[in-house]
């Protein structure tokens, strides 16, 4: 019985290994092509300019501002298109979207999932990707201006209460 329960629980814990392994990196670099995750982070930098343009306007809803004020903001927007650029580079990206993968996912999982990408399916829905990101984008600053102003608004409330209490030592 003993040797039962011993052949037992290595066939359980030799499954459990299997079951789990750690997925190679190769595999999931595969897995990074068939995503076009590359592609899609040069999509979301070109689409910087739209955003940065689109938020700016956001935080100066209700202001006027000169034309030196406006060279001032284009430099300032130029300046973080240029850090994204240079932070947000695959060659940085690529090992920590590696490392994260291969500490999330087995190496069964990124097997059958890069099995879905290979698919006439997974094909159709990474060709898709670049519109749903695109869109998502311009969804999200819908939800992202009327926050923003509700954030500014209590800044500035904020701000008076802190005026208020020095007005009043």
């Amino acid at each position: 019985m003993k040797l039962w329960s011993g052949l037992l629980f290595s066939a359980v814990l030799a499954c459990s290994a299997a079951h789990a392994e750690k997925p190679t990196e190769a595999s999931v670099k595969e897995l990074l092509v068939l995503t076009n995750s590359q592609q899609i982070l040069k999509s979301t930098e070109a689409q910087m300019d739209a955003v940065m343009k689109n938020m700016m306007k956001a935080v100066l809803k209700d202001q006027t501002i000169n034309a030196d004020q406006q060279k001032i903001l284009d430099k300032f927007k130029d300046k973080v298109i240029d850090i994204h650029k240079t932070e947000m580079t695959w060659e940085k990206l690529e090992p920590i979207f590696i490392e994260i993968y291969s500490n999330s996912l087995s190496q069964e999982e990124v097997d059958g999932i890069a099995a879905f990408y290979r698919s006439p399916a997974g094909k159709a829905y990474v060709s898709k990707i670049p519109v749903i990101v695109q869109q998502s984008m311009g969804a999200m600053q819908k939800v992202i201006t009327p926050m923003m102003d509700k954030m500014m608004e209590a800044s500035k409330k904020m701000a008076e209460e802190f005026r208020e209490l020095e007005k009043n030592k």
